[in-house]
């Protein structure tokens, strides 16, 4: 495990306040899951795709318990929310998150028809994910950051959500001009620094990286930053 936060909190710069308002490509990218969901299910749910070759290993890296409410933001088919519901159960509750109506509605269909009683699947929007305030110990965002819209208003309403010792999870592409393939250059809007920097700015602290569980993602962990009177006090 690689804990380099020095280095990661100097990648890249923050975007401006008038780039972070929106991300057309995100936009375009979204429109696309308005599909065919048992398409997206297979492109989601195979070997060789790193995400589902290394599920149980990102299972692993939140340290889930029995009891633990999760939200799974960008849930996609489900594949991961699933895998959360079998390790949170019994006493917990995960929410699966997506924008796409078709996405949600195949994971409250999988959810039946396998009995998953403690899914829940959630309709956001892209200004919001739609969770209760103070209502999760874990969220993770594992290849979807980059498909948020707008970025500040999610990050803002996800820090809501998230209980004060709670841990979010983020996975995304490593986006590298030069060495990262053309499809991630062109789906993804910005590199590990930039995406750090998103996070520092809305109230998180980074205690966490690695880079090497994936040859093409990045694996990020934060907490909500403590006040002055929180450090202090913890520090007694």
């Amino acid at each position: 495990m690689k804990l380099l936060l020095a280095a990661a909190l100097t990648l890249g710069a923050s975007l401006s306040p008038a780039q972070q308002a929106i991300t057309p490509t995100a936009i375009q990218l979204n429109k696309d899951f308005d599909g065919d969901s048992a398409h997206w299910k297979q492109r989601f749910e195979h070997e060789g795709r790193a995400i589902y070759d290394k599920r149980f290993e990102i299972l692993d890296a939140m340290a889930l318990k029995p009891g633990m409410d999760v939200a799974d933001i960008g849930a996609g088919s489900g594949l991961i929310s699933r895998l959360i519901a079998q390790r949170v159960a019994p006493g917990g509750t995960v929410y699966a998150v997506d924008v796409a109506k078709s996405m949600v509605d195949l994971i409250a269909k999988t959810a039946r028809e396998e009995n998953i009683t403690n899914l829940k699947a959630v309709l956001g929007d892209p200004h919001s994910p739609k969770l209760a305030p103070n209502s999760v110990d874990v969220i993770c965002i594992i290849d979807a950051y980059h498909h948020f819209e707008f970025h500040e208003d999610m990050l803002a309403e996800i820090k809501k959500a998230l209980r004060p010792d709670g841990m979010l999870l983020l996975i995304d592409f490593k986006r590298i001009e030069g060495i990262s393939r053309e499809f991630i250059l062109k789906m993804v809007r910005a590199g590990e620094g930039t995406f750090t920097d998103e996070f520092l700015n809305a109230g998180f602290d980074l205690i966490e990286r690695r880079d090497d569980m994936f040859p093409e993602n990045y694996l990020l962990k934060f907490k909500h930053r403590r006040s002055a009177a929180e450090n202090s006090s913890a520090s007694r």
